[in-house]
C-alpha cells in the first residue's frame, strides 16, 4: 500500500467541503440535495486523486465513486430510498480506505514536517465525517434515535450530525443534540474515546520521532 504523501489538496477539500456545504445551506444557491451531493464527491475524486498512488488501490476508490454517483442519481431522480443507502455506504467505505491510506502515509517515514502535520488533521477530519454519515445511517434507520435534530431536509439532517460528531469526536457536548437510541450512544461514547486516544498517540509518536531525529543527530 503506497501513498503520495501529498495532503495538501486533501486539506484543502475537506475543510472546503465543510464551509461550503454550511454556507449553501445558509445561503441557497444550488438545489439542496444536488449540491450536498455533488459536495461529496468532489472530495471523494480529490481523495483518492490526492493521495493513492498504487493502481489497486485507485481503481477501488474510483469504483465507489462510481457506486456514489449512481445511488446519489437514482436517489435524485427517481427518489429510491436504497440508492440513498447505497450512496452513504459508498462514501462511508470510501472515506474509511481514505482514512487508513491517510494514516499510514502520516506514520511513513521518521520527519516531521508540514505534509504530516497536514495528515494528522485529514484523519481528524476524516474520521469525523465517517463518524456523521454512520450518525445520518443511523437516524434514516430510526427517525428517534437523536434528540434535538430539527424537521429540516436532508442537506440539514447531514450537517446537524457532521457538526454533532465533530462536537463529540472533540468532547466538548454541548448538549443540544444528544443520541437516544443504543446504537447512537455506543457510536458516540466510541468516536469521543478515539478522539482522545487518536490525540493522545498521535502527539506520543510524534514526540518519540523528536527524539529520534535529535538522538540521530547526536551520535
Amino acid at each position: 500500500m503506497q501513498v503520495t504523501g501529498n495532503f495538501t489538496y486533501l486539506l484543502i477539500a475537506l475543510i472546503g467541503f465543510l464551509i461550503l456545504t454550511a454556507l449553501q445551506a445558509e445561503y441557497p444557491i444550488l438545489g439542496e440535495g444536488y449540491f450536498l451531493g455533488f459536495a461529496f464527491e468532489a472530495t471523494l475524486i480529490i481523495g483518492i486523486w490526492s493521495i493513492v498512488h498504487v493502481r489497486k488501490w485507485f481503481s477501488l476508490g474510483m469504483t465507489l465513486v462510481v457506486i456514489s454517483m449512481i445511488g446519489f442519481l437514482l436517489q435524485q431522480l427517481a427518489g429510491l430510498r436504497w440508492a440513498e443507502y447505497l450512496n452513504m455506504l459508498a462514501i462511508l467505505l470510501f472515506y474509511s480506505l481514505t482514512t487508513i491510506l491517510a494514516f499510514k502515509a502520516m506514520m511513513t517515514g521518521n520527519e516531521i514536517n508540514s505534509n504530516k502535520i497536514m495528515g494528522s488533521i485529514c484523519v481528524y477530519l476524516l474520521v469525523g465525517i465517517s463518524w456523521g454519515i454512520l450518525y445520518y445511517l443511523e437516524f434514516r434507520l430510526n427517525p428517534e434515535a437523536f434528540r434535538g435534530l430539527g424537521a429540516g431536509n436532508q442537506q440539514d439532517t447531514v450537517l446537524d450530525l457532521l457538526y454533532y460528531s465533530y462536537v463529540t469526536i472533540s468532547t466538548l457536548g454541548y448538549g443540544d443534540i444528544t443520541p437516544i437510541s443504543p446504537v447512537a450512544r455506543t457510536l458516540a461514547y466510541i468516536e469521543a474515546l478515539f478522539g482522545q486516544f487518536y490525540i493522545a498517540i498521535l502527539v506520543a509518536g510524534f514526540v518519540g520521532l523528536g527524539l529520534t531525529r535529535g538522538n540521530r543527530s547526536q551520535s
